[in-house]
């Protein structure tokens, strides 16, 4: 699809739900959470982490319950760094790591480092609401860049987009993204970090859900470069535990990795260094593959019921995206489906799912008013079929 065929252009993004709304939901008893994505209680190593944090406890003393650097514990950003490496990251240490109080708040400290009001941020189409509000709250406009099928964007449009608007950055979840669950092949990654460098966009790759890979984590588009063009964010939040609030970010070069330790500083000294201790132990301990190892067929499974369940009740016209992993799912709707309606019909009879225009920052692109997300992970499996049979049923009507 060529540029002047598309209506891709900047926007100042107006958020027609909140981020807060989706957290408020996310443990609302007796609801079957479709919506919010956040992995399912019975996901969490709870015995595993409660022993790391008694090891945790023996081992610091003291020193777990006081201040410490900014950029984080030095032997957890050392076991970080190696574990990039092992995914074809090259040349890192634990030096190059700066721990954050999860992913969000990654994004948005080297968001602050890059940009201005007034600015121009590309990110994908859908993409997390999450970022575009990070992004509005900075003043700044939004370039959309469309999320075509399951091999996630399209680098000849992307090219194009990125050289005729030269956004400040250009945030992509390449792996398994939020909500598509698209995933670009190894060569298209590449190709991506080419194609910002010669546009001299940065390029900030939010890596979150590419543990949760079927298979395995495959390497980042950070394993094609030195950190010149690319900027690096995740956390544990969707692989381990939520409740850690355990992020980092390879901001880049040393310029980058100063200013952005300067603005955690700022913000809030630094994260917590009891949640730092329980993770430096549980991934010392060599617990962390073990744990995905029985996570992505868990999700395989979920995601299978839930596929299924579209293909029988969703009307025809609806497309399934199929992801490589994880426990997001899309679906676009016929047109014309209208989903206010549907969603607060379908809230009435205990189902709650994410509507798809709030991944979008325009109601004009495409799929962002017949789209919808749902979570595989929160809910029982048999809850999981009942809820797309209602969504199924209140469209049929």
């Amino acid at each position: 699809m060529r540029l002047m065929e598309t209506p891709f252009s900047p926007f100042t993004f107006e958020a027609p739900g909140r981020l807060i709304d989706f957290m408020r939901q996310a443990g609302q008893p007796g609801l079957i959470n479709l919506a919010a994505g956040v992995p399912g209680l019975d996901a969490l190593p709870v015995p595993a982490l409660t022993e790391a944090f008694h090891r945790a406890g023996e081992h610091d003393g003291r020193e777990l319950f006081t201040y410490h650097r900014p950029e984080g514990d030095p032997a957890l950003r050392e076991l970080i760094a190696a574990r990039l490496t092992t995914r074809g990251v090259p040349g890192l240490s634990g030096d190059d790591v700066i721990m954050t109080t999860g992913c969000t708040q990654a994004l948005q400290l080297m968001l602050a480092v890059l940009v201005q009001p007034g600015d121009i941020v590309a990110c994908e189409a859908p993409g997390y609401y999450g970022l575009l509000e990070l992004i509005a709250a900075m003043g700044a406009r939004v370039l959309p860049i469309p999320v075509g099928s399951e091999a996630g964007i399209d680098l000849e449009q992307t090219r194009e987009l990125l050289h005729r608007w030269t956004p400040k950055c250009f945030v992509i979840c390449p792996l398994l993204s939020n909500p598509s669950g698209a995933s670009m092949p190894l060569s298209a990654r590449k190709e991506l970090v080419e194609i910002c460098r010669s546009a001299g966009v940065r390029l900030l790759e939010d890596d979150i859900y590419a543990e949760l890979t079927d298979g395995g984590a495959p390497p980042p588009c950070r394993a094609f470069d030195d950190g010149s063009t690319v900027s690096f964010v995740t956390s544990f939040s969707k692989t381990l535990a939520p409740a850690l609030r355990a992020g980092y970010c390879l901001p880049g070069t040393p310029e980058l990795y100063e200013a952005y330790a300067t603005k955690k500083c700022q913000q809030d000294l630094h994260s917590s260094t009891i949640t730092e201790g329980i993770l430096r132990e549980f991934l010392a301990a060599d617990g962390f593959d073990p744990h995905l190892d029985w996570l992505r067929p868990r999700y395989a499974a979920r995601r299978a019921v839930v596929m299924e369940a579209v293909r029988e009740h969703l009307p025809a016209g609806s497309r399934l995206f199929t992801p490589e992993g994880g426990f997001l799912l899309w679906v676009t709707l016929p047109e014309g489906t209208n989903l206010p309606a549907l969603r607060a019909a379908a809230l009435e009879r205990g189902v709650a799912f994410a509507a798809g225009n709030v991944f979008y920052p325009s109601a004009d692109l495409p799929g962002a008013t017949h789209s919808i997300r749902l979570n595989c992970a929160r809910a029982e499996e048999a809850d999981l079929a009942r809820g797309i049979a209602i969504i199924g049923e209140l469209l049929k009507r």
